[in-house]
């Protein structure tokens, strides 16, 4: 899997920026404080997994997990507040990269020190000493079979403006942070503006219910959905839908954890951080069809979702032109 580096990869200046409290070297000095701190709080935007990451982490330290889910949007607001009032309640946070990143920036975020798991993070995924890739999410569509012949079958983001969709698209929305904006953002960067543009007149209905998408096309209300994860339509795929990996490439984002600034369980959640990045979480990503973030883990999953995964991938988003992509997406689709 090809990544760009230049999203992924800080400079040494910005890690010494970080403001991080200082971080002790000795490992089982921090799981001792871990277990005395008792829990640790993620805001999250990935839905999915990482409940059972967390049952294991705690079946192997005893230390609670607690989530609060959000959309990505939301997600920086909360934080932002909090931190603006002076209030610090959660310890870690789960995000797309171009949300990190731009977290990051703004100094929501503490280093985190050295975690022994970070030496097996694939090349091209590394972090930068505050965030910590976990995993990639791999986009394509999803159509219903008994709506959609095989003669109507779409191979590809294009075919999707056959008149025979018209009016038939389920969508995550573009205009707010999330899977559809990544999509938005990535397809008109590598298609150009005609391709979006000739898909708003197909009147989409967008949604912002990540769960909600696919199921709404298996029931028949719609004909196809997108972006859908590879993951949500293996939990889908013994009713009448079909993935399609799109001939242009499939956009894609990968998902960090970070922890947050005054975190109220530190050791806690620099436990956890490491915990992601151990071959037992990993192995819970891959074989539900999540790229995975450390050598020697996808040779495990099954022969069918090693092949998925070696899927062609389009992109994924650039952090620095987020406003532009957004006033994009809300020009051309304005709400009605």
């Amino acid at each position: 899997m090809h990544i760009n580096r230049r999203h992924f990869i800080a400079s040494a200046a910005a890690f010494a920026a970080s403001g991080a409290r200082a971080q002790s070297l000795d490992w089982s000095a921090v799981e001792r404080a871990a277990k005395q701190e008792g829990s640790v709080t993620i805001y999250n935007t990935g839905v999915g997994l990482h409940r059972d990451v967390a049952g294991a982490f705690t079946a192997r330290y005893g230390v609670k997990v607690n989530f609060l889910d959000m959309r990505a949007s939301e997600l920086r607001e909360r934080v932002r507040l909090e931190q603006s009032s002076g209030r610090f309640q959660a310890d870690l946070c789960l995000n797309g990269s171009t949300g990190a990143i731009i977290m990051d920036r703004a100094g929501h975020f503490e280093a985190h020190g050295r975690l022994p798991n970070e030496a097996n993070i694939l090349p091209g995924l590394e972090g930068n000493g505050v965030r910590i890739p976990i995993f990639v999410n791999i986009f394509g569509f999803m159509i219903n079979t008994g709506i959609v012949t095989a003669d109507k079958e779409p191979k590809s983001f294009r075919d999707l403006l056959d008149p025979f969709f018209k009016d038939k698209i389920l969508a995550d929305d573009p205009r707010a942070a999330g899977e559809g904006y990544a999509t938005f953002a990535t397809t008109y960067e590598h298609m150009g503006p005609g391709f979006q543009q000739s898909l708003a007149k197909q009147n989409l209905t967008f949604t912002r219910n990540l769960l909600e998408g696919g199921r709404r096309v298996s029931r028949g209300e719609y004909a196809v959905y997108f972006p859908q994860k590879y993951p949500d339509y293996l939990l889908l795929k013994q009713l009448p839908v079909k993935f399609i990996w799109p001939q242009e490439g499939s956009p894609y984002q990968v998902f960090m954890l970070a922890r947050l600034k005054q975190a109220p369980h530190p050791n806690a959640a620099r436990l956890l951080l490491n915990f992601f990045l151990d071959p037992q979480a990993q192995l819970l990503y891959a074989r539900s069809g999540r790229g995975v973030a450390i050598k020697g883990v996808l040779d495990q999953a099954p022969p069918d979702i090693r092949t998925a995964l070696g899927a062609k991938l389009l992109g994924t988003t650039d952090p620095d032109r987020e406003a532009e992509f957004f006033k994009l997406a809300r020009e051309i689709y304005r709400p009605a």
